[in-house]
């Protein structure tokens, strides 16, 4: 299994914007490999195919900044259908566990993400990155 020694959570917003480009720049100074994955959760098959389209869109414009700086970025794109979510705050949590998943699958040293994410309402620190901050056994860099 090929290791990450960053591992780039983006989902295209603003704030994940900020964290693409650290993660790059943390990426070429250090000379290490880097990941970057999109998580889409939805309800419907519909409403997930559509968010893996868009994952793809991300990933790829993650891509392509990446070569232009001269760093190979691996894609990883989960897509995970939810018949109903069980509880309130249980997208957050599942993107979250992903997250942290693919983190220990790749023995990722960082994970590097926005602060907050697209749903989140002016939060100091959005649920996701609050859950991987508190869940994971690697370091986390939280850009705003």
């Amino acid at each position: 299994m090929t290791k990450y020694e960053i591992l780039l959570a983006t989902d295209g917003s603003e704030c994940a914007r900020k964290a693409e480009i650290a993660a790059m720049k943390i990426t070429r100074s250090y000379n290490i490999r880097m990941a970057a994955i999109f998580v889409a959760v939805a309800k419907k098959d519909s409403q997930r195919e559509e968010l893996i389209a868009r994952g793809e869109e991300v990933l790829k414009r993650v891509v392509e900044t990446g070569a232009d700086m001269g760093i190979d970025i691996h894609k990883i794109l989960v897509g995970v259908s939810m018949q109903r979510m069980p509880k309130k705050g249980a997208h957050a949590e599942i993107i979250a566990h992903s997250i942290l998943e693919a983190a220990g699958k790749y023995r990722v040293h960082t994970i590097v993400m926005g602060s907050e994410g697209e749903t989140e309402i002016d939060p100091e620190l959005g649920s996701v990155a609050q859950a991987v901050v508190g869940k994971a056994k690697c370091t986390v860099l939280v850009t705003r």
